[in-house]
């Protein structure tokens, strides 16, 4: 009877809350078994991930100075338009034509950034642009975005007092305020796709491979981190931290920008998902 029991109580509950409490397990029983892998290779006096050797960009010459450039250009744009907004609305929500609009400047400006860099001197992989061992860089991005799960479930606890529903995302108000299939296909779009390339490929790629050249690892990584999780605003920057020093560290160690794209949509997929599956969604 206990057992008939049992099995009604889970049949009443909300089907969503139901998903979303089977989603969360799922991934935090994969980031305990990688921590567990992770700590395991630690034990042996050998380091998270081993180091990649292959010759890297030393960003002196003209194409790579002139893409730094453009890159903090466009990264101090961000502060200076939100000094100049009139508007105390954190996170305004955005129209589907934005959206589109986002999606192909970012790819369009993601090409151009990555193409102006290499020649036959300065190869792709010498940004991190690997196009051998597709299959490993993948499997990295999903161990590194397994491993971010318990330090971002911590993260976003602790900071939980400081946000709410009215300074979510701009994707995520779009999506609580327009639910149907065209919008939520071209937030995915935004956020799985198009904003792990444009976002990686100018903080990790180029801002943390041309810092990297100037500092060692252990101010690098933790100021590319910083720059990146406060370009989300404070209240999601603070909770984005853990995400923000791993992706600095996975990038450092293996200079992989396949591998840093995939833990970004990763996250940006189970974001999105997690929002799907809330109550408020309709």
């Amino acid at each position: 009877m206990e057992v008939f029991t049992l099995l009604n109580s889970f049949a009443e509950i909300e089907p969503r809350v139901l998903a979303t409490g089977y989603l969360i397990a799922l991934l935090f029983a994969g980031s305990a078994f990688v921590w567990r892998q992770l700590f395991k290779r630690q034990s042996h006096e050998k380091s998270f991930l081993p180091l990649n050797e292959e010759p890297r960009a030393r960003w002196n010459s003209f194409p790579e100075n002139f893409i730094v450039i453009l890159t903090v250009s466009l990264l101090l744009l961000g502060p200076i338009l939100w000094l100049l907004k009139t508007s105390t609305e954190d996170q305004p929500s955005i129209s589907l034509g934005t959206l589109v609009e986002r999606v192909l400047f970012n790819l369009s400006l993601s090409l151009i950034f990555a193409v102006v860099p290499c020649s036959k001197e300065r190869p792709w992989s010498a940004i991190g642009i690997r196009f051998n061992d597709l299959r490993e860089q993948v499997r990295l991005g999903v161990y590194g975005f397994f491993a971010s799960v318990i330090p971002m479930i911590v993260s976003m606890f602790m900071t939980l007092p400081f946000r709410g529903a009215e300074n979510q995302h701009s994707l995520l108000k779009q999506l609580m305020e327009s639910p149907d299939m065209a919008t939520v296909s071209m937030i995915a779009v935004t956020a799985v796709i198009a904003a792990p390339i444009f976002e990686e490929l100018i903080y990790r790629v180029i801002l943390q491979g041309w810092l990297s050249k100037i500092f060692p690892a252990s101010v690098s990584i933790p100021l590319v981190a910083v720059l990146f999780a406060s370009a989300h605003g404070w209240r999601d920057g603070l909770a984005l931290m853990p995400l923000a020093l791993i992706l600095g560290y996975v990038f450092h160690r293996q200079h992989s920008y396949l591998a840093v794209v995939v833990i970004h949509a990763l996250f940006n997929a189970t974001m999105l998902t997690l929002q799907l599956l809330s109550p408020t969604s309709t």
